[in-house]
């Protein structure tokens, strides 16, 4: 088992009707708040105006930002910053999906930076390791989405549109100070929009578990069974949006599963979402339906490189109790009715992504490492955005210059 450290600073404040308890939490984060949301649910649910009312009932001023858009964009991220250090707010409220806790951590960055800087100097990749050597404003996380876990990381995914690049801030500094889950909040999402949450709960712990070299029982058990009970739990959720079993589970998976605890004791990485980050980039799709296009491509693609094929075999035999984990993938896709083809995607935009995928996570090389020191090259790539497109796998190539 491979040596690691776990830090977990945030308070999770968890259940039913926890939500009563924002205006209490945020009176001890400051006097001032900055709301970060998006630009239209949470205000039509009511969500915004029972947080104001609590926050008002607690003397804390605030000021809402209701601008966030799906893959968040550095620019909005950067006038929410500096917007938040001109009023003086000393705290940042997350209320809404992983879009909106996603770009607080970044509003709270910018907030936090010398004058004039953008969250775009912060982005971390292959070749940036940037600097945070200052305080960014703390925290208060209220998701409303069961699925992205940036309720309880340290880390927030941006967009840069006019480069056509999305990757990560991290940082030990942006981890919320409390985050609020309240199951509650999440019973009036659509079917489709929980189908997509149970894909996303899901591929953050199976792309480490499977790229992962060698067994770590401790780890690989608890992780099958958070993947096991996401996948059992989806659609009951779907058909019984109101249930407070249900919508627990379904909300303290998604926390646990991109937790610290996600990446600790294991070395595999995040290269699923790596090519769906380019994805997304690129074409504007919604990160979890952009997981589900691409990950039974990447299933039976990955196959080739034997360790992945061991890890895959251990994981369809204690999850389904069958070797043929991307079949069982399908067929649960195909239950709860989500979109697994990309479409109207050619040659020459697989072709980009593929080059901007090389260009963020390769470090200025022609390869990315695997953890079996195999090398997957832009070919690898390109093929699996082909294959997630319904065009042939043309097989595993070292051409880099194709």
């Amino acid at each position: 088992m491979l040596k690691f450290e776990l830090y977990w600073p945030v308070k999770l404040v968890f259940g039913p009707g926890e939500f009563k308890r924002a205006g209490a939490e945020a009176k001890l984060l400051g006097k001032k708040a900055f709301i970060v949301t998006g630009k239209s649910a949470v205000q039509k649910l009511g969500f915004l105006e029972k947080l104001l009312a609590q926050l008002k009932k607690e003397g804390v001023e605030a000021k809402t930002f209701e601008k966030v858009e799906p893959n968040p964009r550095s620019t909005t991220v950067d006038e929410g910053g500096k917007l938040a250090k001109s009023l003086g707010c000393d705290f940042i409220i997350a209320l809404g999906g992983g879009s909106a806790m996603d770009a607080a951590k970044g509003i709270a960055l910018v907030a936090g930076a010398p004058k004039n800087a953008s969250v775009w100097d912060y982005v971390f990749n292959a070749r940036n390791a940037p600097v945070i050597d200052f305080k960014p404003l703390p925290i208060l996380m209220i998701p409303t989405l069961p699925a992205t876990g940036s309720e309880s990381n340290a880390i927030g995914v941006i967009t840069n549109w006019e480069l056509k690049q999305k990757i990560h801030i991290v940082h030990p500094s942006l981890f919320p100070a409390t985050s609020i889950i309240d199951p509650e909040l999440t019973y009036s999402l659509s079917k489709e929009q929980t189908a997509y949450a149970g894909v996303d709960i899901v591929c953050h712990l199976i792309e480490p578990y499977l790229t992962n070299l060698g067994d770590v029982p401790v780890k690989d058990r608890l992780a099958e069974d958070i993947i096991l009970k996401a996948i059992k739990n989806t659609l009951p959720a779907m058909e019984n949006p109101a249930n407070p079993e249900y919508r627990s589970l379904m909300s303290f998976s998604g926390t646990i599963a991109c937790s610290p605890i996600r990446f600790s004791g294991w070395n595999g990485k995040g290269y699923l979402h790596w090519i769906e980050h380019c994805l997304s980039a690129w074409t504007d799709i919604q990160h979890s339906e952009g997981l589900a296009c691409m990950l039974v491509a990447w299933l039976k693609y990955m196959k080739k490189y034997e360790f992945f094929a061991k890890r895959c075999s251990l994981f369809g035999e204690k999850v389904f109790g069958s070797k043929e984990t991307e079949l069982h993938i399908e067929n649960w896709f195909r239950t709860l009715g989500v979109n697994t083809r990309l479409k109207n995607i050619e040659g020459a935009l697989i072709g980009k992504m593929a080059d901007t995928l090389m260009q963020m996570y390769s470090g200025g090389t022609d390869a990315i490492d695997l953890p079996s020191g195999e090398k997957m090259y832009r070919e690898d790539f390109v093929n699996i955005y082909e294959m997630a497109a319904g065009k042939s796998d043309r097989g595993r190539k070292t051409d880099k210059n194709i």
